[in-house]
């Protein structure tokens, strides 16, 4: 089974943890709490988020040797099939607290190799496979706010642990006129100041461009604009807020300008699979990709069962083939643990994808990373003067 097809039901199912690795990761991370995510690398570096649960499921995750393997169990002789596996045990720093007292693990958490930072409250489907208040009945969050101080202290000691490289900020929080960036801009600021890192944002579209402006200037290096549902009067259905609130062509039009803002490839919009007919989400790559945006298929998990294999090949081809023909750069978003992106969409479109491949793998490694951070800077420097110039015009 390829593994983007294994990504997707792992995602849904979930697998049982056997207690020798169960007694591995309690040595290592302390006790799994209970509805806990594991975030596994399959065979040719998918990630995938797993749920561990103990309701039936064909999956189990166990110990071998020091590594691990996943083994499924509905073959016909219920023997099963054994496929080895990476886990990625939970960061010790979730054990631990701030100076101020907070728990880290509410601060920032690792998904996929991200450290990902939700002030207030998260939001998306690509992040935990269902909606937030926000999507299901158009509901203000409620903002608990972590202090900048404490952020950085997160920050460092997932960093000093080695177990991310990346910072990748989330929030439900809504503004209309800044989409929720003003709200997530101290954090920004004061993670740029103190590391040397990527740094991702995923918030709502401000009612003006200039603010898009003002997120690449502030040191965004990707950013998403999730529309979620393509289709109009779906998106009115399952995301109430952001038709309510914001509407779908502020989405499109926000993120068709970020992608004139941003570098090739560090703009992105979520599609869930399953909330719509496959003729609309085939609908929506091409429009986003039309406009220079990443489309990647996120995996809603819940009552919305899994799309048929048949429905699903050729939407997920379709995903690589749209941003090859647009030659839009693939190697920046990459190993979303509910989300598939268009680099593991090239094994349904029947073409090895070389050059995209080489480019995953270079800024996989922390040389390649710094580069990449280091074209960046330059980019957004040669910006500095039109970013200023568009502040002045909207008085911002």
């Amino acid at each position: 089974m390829e593994a983007v097809h294994l990504k997707l039901e792992l995602a849904v199912h979930g697998a049982r943890l056997d207690g020798a690795l169960a007694e591995r990761i309690g040595r290592s991370a302390g006790p799994l709490p209970a509805r806990s995510v594991l975030d596994i690398v399959l065979p040719g570096e998918v990630w995938v988020g797993v749920p561990i649960v103990d309701t039936p499921t064909p999956f189990v995750l166990a110990g071998e040797g020091r590594g691990a393997c996943l083994i499924r169990h509905d073959g016909p002789d219920r023997t099963g099939s054994r496929i080895r596996v990476r886990v990625a045990t939970p960061p010790r720093y979730y054990q631990r607290r701030t100076s101020r007292g907070t728990p880290m693990s509410a601060i920032a958490t690792v998904r996929a190799g991200h450290l990902v930072i939700s002030p207030g409250a998260a939001c998306g489907y690509g992040l935990s496979g269902a909606p937030c208040r926000f999507c299901v009945e158009g509901a203000r969050v409620e903002v608990d706010e972590s202090s900048v101080a404490d952020v950085i202290e997160v920050v460092r000691a997932a960093f000093d642990e080695g177990v991310a490289q990346h910072v990748y900020f989330n929030t439900a929080l809504f503004d209309a006129e800044d989409g929720g960036i003003a709200f997530l801009a101290p954090y920004i600021e004061g993670v740029r100041r103190h590391f040397d890192t990527l740094v991702v944002a995923q918030v709502h579209p401000p009612r003006s461009t200039a603010w898009i402006d003002r997120t690449y200037a502030m040191g965004v290096d990707a950013l998403s604009y999730n529309l979620e549902i393509f289709d109009p009067s779906l998106l009115g259905r399952h995301c109430v807020g952001r038709a309510r609130y914001i509407g779908r062509e502020r989405y499109l039009d926000a993120l068709a300008h970020a992608a004139g803002v941003f570098p090739s490839g560090t703009v992105w919009s979520d599609l869930v699979m399953g909330l719509e007919p496959a003729e609309s989400t085939l609908a929506g790559i091409e429009a986003l990709s039309a406009k220079g945006v990443i489309p990647v298929a996120s995996i809603v998990r819940g009552e919305v069962p899994l799309p048929e294999p048949a429905a699903m090949a050729p939407v997920l081809a379709e995903l690589y083939r749209a941003v090859k023909r647009r030659g839009i750069n693939m190697g920046w978003v990459r190993d979303l643990a509910l989300g598939i992106t268009p680099l593991e969409a090239r094994h349904f479109a029947g073409d090895g994808a070389r050059l995209a491949v080489t480019v995953q793998q270079l800024t996989r490694f922390r040389l390649g990373a710094l580069a990449a951070r280091n074209l960046s800077r330059f980019r957004r420097r040669l910006r500095v003067r039109k970013v200023s110039e568009s502040f002045d015009s909207a008085q911002l």
